[in-house]
């Protein structure tokens, strides 16, 4: 489904280019948008979802108004007609289901109708859940709710609506009293048939939805976020095709399967990013090439908000549009395997299109038409840093792909974890991702990094036989907005049969601001058995999440 074409034969300019607005949420701020419409038209966006939720001046239920100065029907009107001058489509968005609160805050529907709440009186003050969520199987809910957002759809003008569904979690928690004993996925796919036969079959709107919970969390590794742990993936047999799935990652991956899957089932499919540019255009480069009618575009995502003033400069943005716009989709994936029996690896380059061209280079120069041509596997003895471009004729039609690769006393060799990682994050190859000879980027989705979630890791590593070990260093992950702290130490101890250790060396490592911090312990050691044991931080003070132990990510940990 994937194959590739040629920059020549694809028209990337006829898909969908999306973005989603939130904080937008009164008059003044839709007069403000309606100043930048033309500009990003011009720069190609020619779709908007504005998320409105309760920001509205409901005439039906004017008490579930989130606050006093909200959108109004006729500066719905305006956007509307501005956007609709400039050739942008404009779909507005409320949340259903969950994220019907945020943090402490509850939003209005069950502030005032606590009784439709999905675990009533469970979690005060929110705390132990991510969202609150209303009660799907509580007829009262559409009662109100579909006549809100009629007059939402109404004021803009729409020819459709996002009705969110996202991150879902309570459906099966033992507080949720209507829906703990059903199938979660009979419940969720309720929610999306209900709306669809009111919105779609009477009401002639296009349905748009995101798209994780339909993502079945344990044969695509997305994690418990991007895909669903809880049993509500099934529900994407049960629902309409014509449903536009918005398919939302936000991490740098070599592949996003769900695309493909959403597809094969009949669905059209808008994969949408965030702020992580390299996650922008991993997606951007995976999705574009699929020659299918209902991949639609792409959808560009501002969960954190970005004003006015910002609008026409966001980063992934533009990033992302001068990529679309560039059409250079096809980058070459990089690979490796270990040769049995040494302590040295076998470089796999490929491309979408196998009449494409890999050129490569192995000193860390950018490869040229000059550079040796890929036509089999290249043995590494060595550590090298590999870069590699896919040339069609005379032309470059990707960006250099490179990964560095760390030859060491490691590769190859027995390896286990005393505690397993986490499930939330999937690994490359388990236990042994630590000992590939591959270094993780910085993102944590990539297959590259072991994840624990509040625990420390303590990998033993068997060489085979007795060794001389001069150093060990690891790299650990620091994304603090994220609860992922860099490790707090490094425990180092030795064996000579494998069961009795000795501890040889502790060191403390130092809080930093660097997205992934390196830490080197020099040694003068001759042993077999290595135990090496990092500790997750707690997090510090002044951050999110303070006072509690910190996700913890690890990748190479390299054996010298």
């Amino acid at each position: 489904m994937k194959a590739g074409v040629s920059v020549s034969e694809k028209d990337s300019t006829s898909k969908w280019v999306a973005i989603h607005l939130l904080e937008y949420t009164t008059d003044e701020a839709l007069l403000d948008l309606s100043l930048r419409i033309p500009a990003l038209a011009q720069q190609g966006v020619n779709l908007i979802f504005l998320e409105v939720d309760y920001n509205f001046d409901f005439k039906s239920h004017p008490e579930l108004k989130q606050s006093a100065n909200v959108i109004t029907k006729e500066g719905a009107s305006q956007l509307a007609s501005v956007c609709k001058a400039n050739g942008v489509r404009l779909i507005p968005q409320f949340q259903s289901l969950g994220h019907q609160s945020w943090s402490k805050y509850t939003w209005a529907l069950l502030s005032v109708y606590p009784e439709l709440d999905l675990t009533p009186g469970a979690f005060p003050n929110n705390e132990g859940i991510y969202c609150r969520e209303w009660d799907p199987m509580n007829p009262k809910v559409n009662e109100i709710v579909f006549p809100m957002i009629d007059e939402i759809i109404d004021a803009f003008g729409a020819d459709g609506i996002h009705i969110g569904l996202d991150e879902v979690f309570l459906i099966r928690s033992e507080f949720a009293i209507s829906t703990k004993d059903i199938d979660p996925a009979v419940v969720f796919a309720k929610v999306v048939n209900d709306f669809h036969d009111y919105f779609v079959k009477k009401r002639g709107k296009e349905l748009f939805m995101w798209a994780d919970r339909l993502i079945d969390g344990t044969q695509y590794k997305y994690g418990e976020w991007e895909s669903s742990l809880n049993g509500t993936a099934a529900a994407v047999d049960s629902i309409p095709k014509d449903v536009v799935l918005c398919d939302w990652h936000y991490e740098p991956r070599e592949s996003y399967e769900s695309v493909n899957l959403f597809l094969e089932k009949g669905f059209s499919v808008l994969p949408c990013s965030y702020k992580n540019i390299e996650g922008v255009k991993a997606l951007i480069k995976y999705s574009y090439p699929i020659e299918e009618p209902g991949m639609l575009g792409h959808m560009f995502t501002t969960w954190s908000g970005v004003k006015p003033d910002s609008l026409l400069s966001y980063p992934p943005l533009v990033e992302g549009l001068k990529l679309i716009q560039s059409g250079k989709f096809y980058d070459v994936t990089i690979h490796s395997k270990l040769v049995p029996g040494e302590e040295s690896l076998l470089l796999l380059l490929s491309s979408e299109n196998l009449q494409h061209e890999i050129r490569y280079t192995l000193d860390g120069t950018t490869p040229s038409l000059q550079s040796p041509l890929y036509l089999s596997p290249v043995k590494l003895h060595t550590s090298v840093l590999v870069k590699a471009v896919v040339f069609n004729d005379l032309e470059a039609i990707g960006d250099v792909t490179q990964k560095q690769f760390l030859l060491h006393k490691g590769i190859g060799k027995e390896v286990s974890l005393t505690t397993p990682p986490s499930s939330k994050y999937t690994t490359q190859d388990g236990a042994r991702t630590l000992v590939n000879g591959i270094t993780g980027s910085t993102s944590y989705a990539n297959g590259q990094w072991v994840g624990y979630e509040g625990k420390n890791l303590e990998l033993i590593v068997d060489l085979g036989k007795v060794t001389h070990v001069s150093k060990v260093s690891f790299n650990s992950l620091n994304d603090t907005q994220s609860w992922v702290h860099a490790a707090d130490k490094v425990e180092l101890a030795q064996s000579g049969d494998g069961r009795i250790y000795n501890v040889s060396l502790e060191k403390n490592i130092t809080v930093s601001k660097d997205a992934i911090v390196s830490t080197s312990i020099p040694l003068d050691m001759t042993t077999r058995f290595l135990k090496v044991t990092i500790f997750c931080r707690t997090i510090p003070a002044g951050f999110e999440g303070a006072g509690t132990k910190g996700w913890l990510f690890v990748d190479e940990v390299v054996v010298d």
